[in-house]
């Protein structure tokens, strides 16, 4: 701000200039005060100058309308929405969604810092401040191979980026404990004056306790109350999730309570194209709190000043003098949904539709748009030798929930090979390394997918997204594999040696640049199809699939090197004898 503009922000402040913008006739729902007042707002140079405006250059009546600052999603990842960076601005920004805290912990795996790089192009000059977290654990574990190791020099020379916010989610407690690497990461994005995320999933108190004294001052992985707690008692910015996979607002609200709120946030973390067009991206979280009973006022001060406050960003989310003009006017408490959206006091969306043309999509490289590079296999690649004995240590999953079991159970056997059982629900699984042709696969069996026949193989599987295959016979497992491996990536569905479905995803294997109506039309294929070799309706088998190799989730995971023990960070031997 230049010294004539500061002249000219107070000449306006005090009622001895005309504003640029004067929004008469509104309620602010103030989240400094917990109350709702009328204003005239008074907006000059992009900020808020006035509650009591009389002049201005333009004057718009709001009739009574709210006025609310524009809402923050703490963290989510792009990729998981299938979209390009420029194709979710284009749907959150009408929504009254002004910022979202992005980990493209995804596409690094794939890509590393040629991933990075490319979304920070993508986010130049978008009506959403996509904030771009750094991703702290590429791989996730030292269990299993991604596209990319990325160590503390890889990162630091992003941190003087515009758009980077600091260090994503710290999900590998034990790097914490025993990688001075990891150490170095998180000391380098402090100093830089940036945040650093958490990703306490599997922390006890004494796991708190180490990432607080670390300056680690937020999280997303809460799943009941008495973790809620843990880190709101240490300070932590605890950011409840409302995702596709991942729901745990419904379990948490009961414990969000005037005297603990302020430093309670709300994220969405991965959230699919279909809930994303159904619901919204963070403004359907909101809406979602007010309906289970929480005060609007309070559900708006999470979604805004508390987000904004959890990063540092101290000019946003209130509706105040000195505060930037960012913010949506809407009609209903109860059901919020924006009617008018500005930003720096620009009128950029009216009615759900943007008011202008944003930037043309950022191009791909070449090397992210060719990301699959495996090693040729065979079918006797895919067995899963018994060794004589009877029972195997399957990974088993259970709806609504991304922490898989440990099931030890008798299983079919062939010339000493696993087999799947349809009556047993027992399906083959296997991660097939995909970015540096290792030849590596790791196989299991795995139990409640209810699998009928066929096969579905996949590129999105977190968090290094190497190729994921189930079937229940290696014929179609292998057709699955060899069409993705043409299809550049996405998702494939075989059923006696045909592919009925597919879905491709040709930037990393992750994203897509079409528009959002038409990934949703397609996935809603995919999901028909993927009914007439699954038996499931509790939910939704694609995306539970792309979670059984995220080996920072408890409780058993799949990687490309074989079955783990997220706890305790070691392999497991499958076979058994009772």
């Amino acid at each position: 701000m230049t010294h004539l503009e500061m002249i000219q922000i107070k000449e306006a402040a005090a009622l001895r200039a005309p504003v640029d913008l004067l929004i008469k006739n509104v309620r602010v729902v103030n989240t400094l005060t917990q109350e709702i007042h009328e204003a005239n707002l008074g907006i000059k140079h992009g900020l808020i100058v006035s509650f009591d405006a009389k002049e201005g250059d333009v004057v718009v009546d709001g009739k009574g309308q709210y006025v609310a600052p524009l809402l923050i999603d703490c963290h989510m990842h792009i990729e998981s929405t299938l979209l390009t960076p420029k194709k979710l601005s284009d749907f959150l920004s009408v929504r009254g969604v002004g910022t979202v805290a992005a980990d493209p912990h995804e596409i690094a795996n794939v890509a590393g810092t040629k991933g990075i790089q490319y979304i920070l192009d993508c986010v130049e000059d978008l009506p959403l401040n996509i904030r771009v977290m750094l991703p702290s654990c590429v791989p996730s574990t030292q269990l299993e191979n991604a596209g990319a190791l990325l160590n503390s020099g890889d990162l630091k020379p992003f941190y003087d980026h515009p758009h980077v916010g600091g260090l994503a989610e710290v999900m590998d407690y034990f790097a914490v404990l025993n990688d001075d690497d990891m150490i170095q990461k998180i000391k380098d994005c402090l100093d830089h004056g940036k945040v650093v995320d958490g990703h306490g999933s599997i922390l006890d108190e004494k796991g708190f306790d180490v990432f607080a004294s670390l300056g680690i001052r937020n999280d997303h992985e809460t799943v009941d109350q008495k973790g809620l707690h843990d880190r709101l008692r240490r300070g932590i910015y605890t950011f409840v999730r409302e995702g596709t996979v991942t729901e745990n607002l419904k379990e948490l609200l009961p414990a969000i309570t005037k005297d603990n709120y302020r430093r309670v946030c709300f994220c969405t973390d991965d959230k699919h194209p279909d809930h994303l067009m159904r619901d919204g991206g963070i403004d359907g979280v909101l809406r979602m709190a007010i309906r289970e009973g929480m005060d609007p006022v309070m559900a708006l001060t999470i979604c805004t000043l508390n987000g904004y406050e959890s990063y540092d960003i101290k000019d946003e989310g209130a509706v105040a003098p000195g505060f930037k003009a960012n913010f949506f006017l809407f009609n209903d408490l109860n059901d919020i949904q924006a009617n008018a959206v500005y930003k720096n006091g620009i009128l950029i969306a009216l009615d759900g539709k943007q008011l202008s043309e944003s930037k043309p999509e950022t191009p791909v490289p070449d090397s992210i748009l060719n990301s699959i590079n495996m090693a040729p296999f065979t079918k006797e690649d895919l067995q899963l030798h018994m060794e004589g004995h009877t029972h195997l240590n399957l990974l088993e999953v259970k709806a609504g929930n991304v922490i898989t079991g440990l099931a030890v159970e008798a299983v079919d056997i062939m010339d000493d090979c696993f087999v799947a059982s349809k009556p047993k629900d027992h399906a083959k699984l296997a991660v097939i390394e995909r970015h540096h042709a290792t030849g590596n696969i790791g196989l299991c069996g795995v139990k409640g997918f209810g699998m009928l026949t066929g096969a579905i193989a996949t590129t999105v599987a977190h968090d290094s997204h190497n190729i994921l295959v189930i079937g229940m016979n290696d014929d179609d497992m292998m057709l699955a594999v060899e069409t993705l491996k043409d299809m550049k990536g996405g998702y494939v569905i075989v059923n006696q040696g045909e592919v009925i479905a597919s879905v491709t995803l040709p930037i990393g294997g992750l994203i897509t640049d079409e528009p959002l109506e038409a990934i949703v039309d397609n996935l809603n294929t995919l999901h028909t199809k993927v009914h007439a070799i699954m038996n499931h309706e509790d939910f939704n088998p694609l995306l539970m699939l792309s979670f059984v190799a995220l080996l920072v989730i408890p409780d058993i995971k799949l990687s490309d090197l074989g079955l783990v023990d997220v706890y305790k960070g070691e392999f497991i031997k499958q076979q058994v004898t009772l």
